[in-house]
């Protein structure tokens, strides 16, 4: 998985890349989204300050099984080691995209997880792909 840092601070987004450390301000964080159960489901999630304090979460997402509605949440944690209460639920995937627009920051430093999950009620134990990325 590649990680991503962002911050909330005020009006900059700060991006690092591991290993090294690259600070960056910036308006807007692409975080790479991988394929999980096999789910051959890839793309991103772009973080983008629209002025304010409103902040913008695209996911756009390749592979999605026709008619699908696939929840999309912000976790604790890392892809594989998440927390289960979500900290942001974000619009579903539909086609292959969702756009969810609030105000922000809403999370606190830390380590986080983008997931998309298969489906509603059992599939929501399904994730089908997930980026990672750190809060500062």
């Amino acid at each position: 998985m590649r990680s991503r840092i962002i911050s909330g601070v005020c009006a900059a987004i700060v991006v690092a890349a591991f290993p090294s450390t690259i600070n960056a301000a910036a308006s807007q964080v692409t975080v790479t989204m991988d394929a999980v159960s096999s789910s051959g489901q890839t793309g991103t999630a772009k973080f983008s300050r629209i002025g304010g304090d409103y902040i913008t979460v695209a996911i756009d997402i390749a592979g999605e099984p026709s008619g699908a509605k696939e929840p999309a949440m912000i976790h604790a944690g890392s892809c594989s080691d998440k927390k289960p209460v979500p900290k942001v639920t974000l619009n579903p995937v539909v086609k292959g995209k969702s756009i969810t627009t609030q105000t922000g920051p809403t999370l606190s430093p830390g380590a986080y997880a983008i997931m998309v999950h298969k489906d509603t009620g059992a599939g929501m134990n399904t994730i089908v792909s997930c980026g990672e990325f750190e809060l500062q």
